[in-house]
């Protein structure tokens, strides 16, 4: 069924968009200020469900590059209408609906800023079910919905980018046109009617997150937490979440590699988890847990949460002597097939290892 959001949903938004991001896609909190400070208190913003969808034409829309810059840089908050705008004078017709590219950190806010500015309803779903580095690892781009003609637009600046055969050498032609303009860009492509488009999508992720924000921004214990959390993701494509580990983080390493924030931390256990030991690898987002052997790789989530209040952390805020708890989510099963783990898997972010489905409702194995 087809909903509405609010001004006073997005701080609520925002939070579960932050948790689904496995600690990439950048802070929320820019996006957040900039949506806040555009929508009046009587605004609305009309979600489609998957069900509503019909023949009206449906484009992807977020933002790419450093959320540093971005958050350095703020956008007057024009950019993603002058993208959606070019996007249709390429494409001679009007977009009907905005979908998110990712449902996991800033880009699961900014298709909500251009819509509320064009007028437009967006769409509960998007092509990630979390985040991801790249901009093909997408359940569009395995459904042949193609990445090109893509909008890129910064303050002063666009280019429209066309090859629909690669969408490999398109999302590279968007870094370098990225990085020469200030590292950072909003986009507009990934287009197709709603038809295709549903067959495409993950569905229910931007529900899910505002279920999941609900959650976290409620005032109860964190136990109350971790069950009202494990509920609300049964109830959707994910899978049963489990407690991997409560502890302490130890021996932070972080590092720069070709544009990746990657490195590792080590947490170790406290109280029932007294004898545990495990490794959380990341690069952009958290990607593997190891206690020695792996025990869970992407594309299931891994989630870092402050263990007092279960507000998740991403990459970067990672410290020594947190006491955090790690939760793993299996992944929706379109992100688990052959095809999308070529694009989505552990092989895919450099990990020496074979993708086994994460189990959360029997315990977890460890595999080579």
């Amino acid at each position: 069924m087809s909903w509405q959001i609010r001004k006073n949903d997005i701080p609520i938004l925002a939070l579960g968009a932050k948790l689904l991001s496995c600690g990439g896609g950048g802070d929320t909190k820019t996006a957040e200020s900039l949506l806040m400070s555009i929508m009046r208190e009587d605004d609305v913003i009309a979600v489609k469900s998957i069900t509503d969808l019909g023949d009206e034409w449906v484009a992807a829309a977020g933002i790419m590059g450093s959320i540093v810059l971005f958050n350095e840089d703020i956008p007057s908050g024009r950019e993603g209408i002058q993208a959606l705008r070019l996007y249709e004078s390429v494409i001679s017709k009007n977009v009907g609906a905005l979908i998110s590219i990712e449902m996991g950190g800033v880009n699961s806010l900014i298709p909500l800023v251009i819509a509320i500015q064009a007028n437009l309803p967006v769409i509960d779903g998007d092509g990630m079910g979390r985040a991801f580095p790249e901009l093909f690892m997408t359940a569009f781009h395995l459904s042949e919905i193609p990445l090109s003609p893509m909008v890129l637009q910064t303050h002063d600046t666009n280019r429209v980018i066309y090859d629909a055969e690669n969408a490999h050498y398109t999302a590279e032609m968007a870094k370098v046109f990225t990085v020469k303009n200030r590292g950072h860009a909003h986009l507009v492509g990934y287009g197709a009617k709603g038809q295709k488009m549903k067959t495409s999508m993950i569905p229910g992720t931007l529900n899910l997150i505002f279920r999941l924000g609900n959650v976290l921004k409620s005032e109860t214990s964190a136990g109350v937490k971790m069950d009202h959390m494990i509920h609300v993701f049964e109830n959707s494509i994910y899978g049963k979440p489990q407690q991997i580990i409560s502890g302490v983080v130890t021996e932070v390493r972080r590092w720069f590699e070709k544009g990746s924030l990657v490195g590792k931390f080590i947490v170790e256990g406290r109280s029932a988890f007294s004898d545990q030991r495990i490794e959380i690898e990341f690069k952009n987002e958290f990607i593997s847990i190891k206690n020695g052997q792996y025990i869970c790789t992407a594309p299931d989530l891994i989630l870092v949460l402050n263990e007092e209040n279960l507000i998740p952390y991403n990459v970067s805020e990672v410290q020594s002597g947190l006491f955090i708890t790690i939760v793993a989510v299996p992944a929706p099963n379109i992100l688990r097939t052959k095809d999308m783990l070529e694009l989505v898997g552990p092989n895919s972010y450099g990990l020496a290892c074979s993708y086994k489905p994460f189990q959360g409702d029997s315990g977890y194995e460890t595999w080579n």
